[in-house]
Order: C-alpha cells, then structure tokens, then sequence
C-alpha cells in the first residue's frame, strides 16, 4: 500500500469523523425556528444534512479501504463508517413507517 492511498484512507475517515460528531453537535446547538408544525424543522434538516455528508465519506471510505489485503485491519475498519451511515437510514425508514402506518 503506497502512503499516498494510506494518506488518503486517514484523511477520509478523519473528515468521516469530524461530519458524523458534527451533526449531533449542529443538531443540538441549534436554536429551533419557525411557527407551528414546522418549528424546529431546521434542527432536522442541519442534522440530515451533515449526516447525508458523513454518508457519502463513509461510501468513499469503503472504496478506498476495499484496496487493502483481505483481513488487514483498515480494510475491515472501513466498513464501519458504510454499516453506521446504513444503520442511520434504516432507522428514519423505521420512523417512517411507523408514523406513517401506526394507528
């Protein structure tokens, strides 16, 4: 593995990081807004939307942990970031369907 592709991989999964921790942050450091139903939406939409960033890291980071020998531990570390982002939009599938189909 050359340091370059090394580099790469760290950096990646560094910014991974930083987008995934930054959505809880962002999320309750936001003051809510708007009247009515839609108050706090943007809550919401600043947490989706740093979440859907830390999504498309964690897809990159899969692609280039996918170079390293199987059973090498930072390919298997690269998985991690995919499994969360995937685990993250079954949950809101989850929730919903529950709201929408629960009587």
């Amino acid at each position: 593995m050359t340091d370059g592709r090394r580099f790469l991989w760290t950096a990646l999964f560094a910014a991974w990081v930083l987008a995934f921790a930054y959505a809880f942050i962002a999320y309750w450091t936001t003051a809510p807004e708007g009247d009515s139903f839609l108050r706090g939406a943007n809550r919401i939409v600043t947490y989706l939307g740093w979440q859907g960033a830390a999504g498309m890291l964690a897809v990159a980071i899969f692609g280039v942990g996918r170079a390293w020998p199987k059973g090498v531990g930072a390919r298997r570390l690269s998985a991690v970031p995919l499994v969360l982002a995937l685990l993250h939009v079954a949950a809101i599938m989850g929730i919903i369907a529950w709201a929408r189909f629960a009587s």
